[in-house]
Formats: C-alpha cells, structure tokens, sequence
C-alpha cells in the first residue's frame, strides 16, 4: 500500500461520508427491531399462533441467524469479486431483503402446522438476507479508516441514525390505527405498514452502498485468509480479550432484547396504554438511543473504550436495580425505563464494537490478513445467540403466566418487571466482571499497538514484544 493511501485511511472523514455511511444502520437498526419488537406480538396477538410454538419459531430462525453469520463473514473475507468484497454482495440482496421482510406479515389462507410452516420458511429467509446486508455493512468500516477515534465518530454517527431510524419502530401502533381507519382489516393493516416501513429501512443500505463507492480497499491490495474458515476462526479465538468480548457482547443483547420483546405487553396489556401513548413509550425505547450518542465520541477520547464501557454499565445496572425497586407500574416509570434502556443500547454497542476494532488491529499485527468481516461476524453470531436465548426467555415467560391473548393476564403480567429490571441488572454486573478480570487491553496499551501497526502499514520495521501476549 502506498504511503500516499495509508495517511488517507487515517485522515479526518467528510461529513458527507460519515453520515453517508451510517445511513446503513437505518436498514440495520431499523429493519431488524421492526422485527424483533413486533413479529412475536404479531404472531400471537393477531394470527393466533400459541406462544410456545411462536417462541419455538422465533429461538429456531435466531439460532439459523447466528449459525449462518461466521460463513457469511468468511466468504466475504475471501471473495474475488472485481469491484470489491463487500459492496457488491450489499447490492444483491437490496429487493430481496424488503420482499420478504414483507412476506414475514402477511397472512396466508393457511392454518395450523402449514400456517406455521410458512412464518418459519419466512423468517428463515428474512435473517439470511439481513445477514448478508449486515456482515459486509459492519466489516467496511474498519476499510474505511484506521484512525480509532474516526471509526468511533463512525459509530457515533451509527447509533444516531440507527436510532432516529427506530423512531419510525414507534410509530406503528398509530400507523396501524391510521391504516385500519381507512377500512383496511387489522391483519390487511399489518401487511400494509410493514410493507412500506421494510422499503423505507431498505433504502439506508443503498445510500450507505452509493456512499462508499472507492473507499473499499482495492482487490488487488486484499490479503485474504490463508486458511480455510476452520482454521481461520481458530485464530481468531485465540487472539487475547476476544472471546470476552463476545460473551459481554451476547450478555448485553439479551438484556436488549428481552426488553423490546415486553414493550408491547407492558404498554398494550399489563397497563392498558391507549395507541398514541403506546406510540411515546415505544419511541423512548427505540430512539432515545439517538439522544445518547453524543456521549460517545468524548467518553471515548477522555476514557478509551474499555473504560467508557465500565463506567456506562455500572451505572445503568444501579438504575435497573432502582426500577426494580419501585416498579414499573405506569407510562410515566416505562418512558423513564424506556430512556435507561435506550442509553444501554447506544452505548454499550458503540463501546463493545470499539473494543472488536481493537481485535481487528491486533489480527492484523499477527498476520497480513483482513479479517475484519469475520471478526465482527462471529460477533454477530454471539449477538445473535443473545437474540435467540432473549426470545426463549420471552416465551418462556409468557408460557409460565399462561398468557393468552383473550383473556385478563393483569396478575401474570404484574411479575414481567423482573424481566425488565433484575434480570439485566444481573447480567451487566456480570458482564462488568468478565471485562476487569478477562479482558487485558488497557488504553496506554492499546496506543502503542496502533503506534506499531501504523510502521508495519508503512513498511518500516515494528516490534510487538510489548503485546506479543495478545497475539
């Protein structure tokens, strides 16, 4: 690489590009939480699917999810493809990814296992088409820069547009509303706004895709793994701090998770919210990320990412426990959970991806290969495994109160707060913990690897006895 190419890379980033980019975490953020905060309601509330078997459907297609984002990683790791490894498989998968995303609410003139049959094959499809949006959007961005605190401002950038686009999450049940007030059936409804928010969150992939044109790294410059993906995750794992990583990383997704998986029967069932306050509450889970985001950028630079993370969630496990005290037993206390739970998710995402960053930088001090989709895959496939074992959670939950849909569950749902408060409280202390005894990257550490990976870009002699342990 040319030293002309390599202070590029570690150059300030327009803002045309950086907003450009992040733009794709609209159809991240905002497809994938459409999903999750309503397919399972959807399925039990208005097709009528048992919770159990809606649980089975949605813990089965989450673990398919997670399965299928290590190979998604690797092949696009290795692919050949002329005009780049990771945008033209973006390009691909644009139409697919809104149709069946569509097809996931719509209600077929099935019943029983057929009618079961058909919400499993779409899902199926749907998490495989996110999976190859996802892999190839998150592994562009450490090609994009090498500069640590621009791929932060990256992330910052992420998380607000990730969280703006969950703005439009909220405003379903109004949506709804608005769509069955037109004579359009409750399930027609369905069909109807999903359609068109699926398209919406579609379009952020093709503007971060047109955005990024030139700045993948050119093919002919790739170092592709040597091994296959056997071998090639093998040596990854073995890379100190990484499997940490990913455990805190599956930890803090089940608490994401299980939260919006509950909005709905907190706000519709077990307090009886009329739509437009379902509507508030829901944003304030959704968005109110987006308000947080600021908080990254200079966390980071005054306490690097390790640090910035400790500090977030201690502070929020505190306030879990607060709410788990006092209940959540009004719109008023759930806007206030909402607004905790938003700033969980801005932040520990953009800190947990800093320290993944940090991995890809010490990957690629042990070897010259760009690994950077498979190390963020394989983080995926932790966060999916989060997602599946959250949706188990939930259904396992509905399934002990006896939740049914037709009936009062007003003395089952009064025990869901522990889902909401103990439960995450438990496991971001425990998430705290494996960090400080199992993570051994301190920033003043960190400073030095990137001082040494900057002279091994530049093609002068480095030396890593200070890390060797790392590697």
């Amino acid at each position: 690489m040319t030293e002309n190419a390599i202070d590029a890379r570690y150059q300030r980033l327009p803002q045309s590009k950086v907003w450009g980019f992040a733009m794709g975490t609209l159809g991240e953020y905002f497809v994938y939480y459409l999903f999750y905060t309503y397919f399972l309601y959807y399925l039990t509330d208005y097709v009528l699917v048992p919770a159990s078997v809606a649980g089975v459907i949605m813990t089965i297609v989450m673990l398919w999810d997670a399965c299928t984002d290590p190979i998604v990683g690797y092949l696009n790791d290795c692919s050949k493809n002329p005009k780049g490894r990771k945008r033209p498989l973006m390009a691909k998968i644009f139409i697919p990814f809104a149709v069946i995303f569509a097809l996931c609410f719509i209600r077929p003139g099935i019943e029983g296992g057929a009618l079961y049959a058909y919400y499993f094959v779409c899902a199926l499809a749907f998490w495989l088409c996110f999976t190859m949006e996802q892999v190839p959007f998150y592994g562009l961005l450490p090609e994009i820069t090498q500069n640590d605190q621009e791929r932060m401002r990256l992330r910052a950038a992420m998380g607000f547009i990730g969280n703006l686009g969950n703005l439009a999450v909220s405003i379903v049940p109004i949506a709804l509303s608005a769509v069955i007030a037109m004579g359009v059936s409750e399930l027609g409804s369905w069909s109807v706004v999903m359609g068109i928010l699926g398209v919406i969150g579609t379009l952020g992939f093709v503007v971060c895709w047109y955005t990024t044109r030139g700045m993948e790294t050119p093919i002919d410059q790739v170092v592709r793994p040597k091994e296959n993906i056997v071998k090639t995750y093998a040596k990854i794992l073995k890379l100190k701090g990484y499997i940490p990583v990913v455990i805190v990383y599956i930890l803090c997704t089940i608490n994401l998770c299980v939260c919006f998986n509950t909005i709905m029967y907190v706000a519709a069932n077990k307090l009886g919210l009329p739509p437009l306050m379902q509507t508030i509450v829901t944003a304030c889970y959704t968005f109110s990320g987006a308000l947080w985001v600021v908080l990254v950028t200079p966390l980071n630079k005054k306490y690097g990412s390790y640090k910035a993370l400790q500090i977030v969630m201690t502070v929020i496990t505190i306030l879990f426990i607060i709410f788990a005290i006092i209940g959540i037993n009004n719109g008023t206390i759930q806007l206030v959970h909402g607004l905790v739970v938003g700033a969980m998710n801005a932040l520990t995402t953009a800190f947990i991806y800093g320290l993944l960053y940090q991995i890809i930088d010490i990957a690629y001090l042990k070897s010259d290969e760009q690994v950077e989709a498979s190390v963020i895959s394989f983080a995926c496939f932790g966060y999916k495994i989060g997602a599946a074992a959250a949706a188990t959670i939930t259904s396992l939950f509905l399934t002990i109160i006896g939740y049914d849909p037709n009936l009062d569950n007003a003395a089952g749902l009064a025990h869901i707060d522990i889902v909401l408060t103990w439960i995450p409280a438990a496991l971001l202390f425990i998430c705290i913990l494996i960090l400080k005894f199992f993570y051994p990257l301190r920033e003043p550490l960190y400073r030095k690897i990137i001082e040494q990976k900057e002279r091994k870009m530049e093609g002068k002699e480095y030396d890593c006895s200070e890390f060797e342990h790392l590697m």
